[in-house]
């Protein structure tokens, strides 16, 4: 438990690296750092914005519709090492699932479980190789999720407070566990949901890539049905929408996955945007 998310988002004077928001401010950042999108629009994608306060993006994702492959990390670092993090091991996890492997592993999920979990091993093992190369980079690392569909199921392998949704008609679910100091109590019955949410210790990760706690990735399986909604996010978005209006924005009619994380995106900055916000959806054969 000695492996905290404050730890990674210090600069020189060991603040956040955040500033007020000006009163009366509109909604929009005024930061250089560019809103990225990728993917299909209709069945997955992706994107990305900095969020109303943080000057850099650290966040990173990759929308793969053609591997069913899904990734969202986001950086610890503080400076541009968060940024380098998320990227390269975003970058190293898509280059493990190579189209040989894919179509190697694809129906077998023994070994899509070892895959996913080897490849954030390969990753963690990068960015550490990378952080005690350049001493500016000491200390950086990464939290990651990442999906991957073959047929009707969903594998999800994360390490840190990443999250995944799945989410239908029915409601929604948590389908990723944090990796969090306020999560462990939750799990130990200490603390409810509500508790951890409000929690000034909600930010604190106990694992991350590249982080000196050792690294044993979550691997968990969900079987999918026509019309599921698939979210990867980070905690730019959780942090800022309840789950409740989270599920909303999935399951609202006539909306694409582009038009989803478009609107996920505005309303976590119309609540704050206290961070970098990265949302990737997957519509699993949408009736749309």
């Amino acid at each position: 438990m000695d492996f905290f998310k404050r730890l990674f988002t210090t600069g020189n004077n060991g603040a956040e690296g955040e500033k007020e928001t000006p009163e009366g401010s509109d909604l929009k950042n005024d930061c250089p750092a560019p809103i990225l999108e990728q993917g299909d629009a209709e069945r997955a994608f992706g994107m990305t914005h900095p969020g109303r306060i943080r000057k850099n993006n650290e966040d990173f994702f990759l929308a793969d519709p053609q591997k069913d492959v899904y990734i969202v990390a986001d950086g610890m670092g503080g400076h541009l090492a968060g940024e380098v993090a998320s990227q390269n091991a975003t970058e190293s996890v898509d280059r493990f699932f190579s189209e040989k492997r894919m179509d190697a592993i694809r129906m077998d999920e023994e070994q899509i479980q070892a895959s996913m979990r080897a490849s954030l091993v390969e990753a963690h093992r990068l960015i550490q190789e990378m952080g005690a190369q350049d001493k500016s980079r000491r200390g950086m690392g990464c939290t990651i999720v990442m999906g991957l569909i073959a047929g009707e199921t969903l594998h999800l392998c994360h390490v840190g407070d990443a999250r995944a949704y799945i989410a239908n008609a029915a409601g929604i679910h948590l389908a990723t566990t944090d990796h969090s100091v306020v999560m462990a109590m939750v799990g130990a019955g200490r603390m409810t949901m509500e508790e951890a949410r409000n929690s000034p210790f909600k930010n604190e990760i106990t694992m991350a890539i590249g982080g000196g706690a050792p690294l044993i990735p979550e691997y968990a399986r969900h079987p999918l049905c026509p019309g599921d909604r698939v979210l990867l996010c980070s905690d730019g978005l959780w942090d800022m929408l309840s789950d409740a209006r989270i599920l909303e924005v999935l399951t609202q009619p006539g909306l694409s996955a582009k038009d989803i994380c478009h609107q996920l995106v505005k309303e976590a900055n119309e609540a704050g945007g206290r961070d970098n916000i990265t949302v990737l959806v997957i519509m699993h054969r949408s009736a749309r």
